[in-house]
């Protein structure tokens, strides 16, 4: 399993509740997320948000969906890579031997 880390441009919505005038056209602002990389073509890739070890559900219950012209930046890593077992130290006890100098 892949982690991605996504970094893309988007439109901010606006309320059109507000009586003040707007400029016409929204504004582009930076986003940027982390989840399990999903899926990836020429268009889109799709990362999920939550993991679920039930192997009948497919990871990722919310699924973003980012298009390929808006991404910034991408970095895909291993999971394992990105999150490596930590090995277990030696017994207090044991002596380890001196390196030479």
């Amino acid at each position: 399993m892949n982690l991605a880390y996504v970094r893309w441009k988007d439109a901010v919505a606006e309320e059109a509740a507000d009586s003040a005038p707007h400029p016409t056209q929204a504004k582009l602002v930076e986003l940027h997320e982390i989840g399990f990389l999903l899926d990836e073509n020429d268009e889109a890739v799709v990362i999920g948000m939550e993991l679920n070890d039930d192997p009948a559900v497919r990871p990722g219950r919310w699924r973003l969906h980012i298009p390929r012209v808006s991404i910034q930046e991408m970095r895909v890593v291993d999971l394992e890579k990105a999150f490596p077992k930590k090995r277990k130290r030696a017994a207090s006890g044991s002596v380890r031997p001196e390196r030479p100098r």
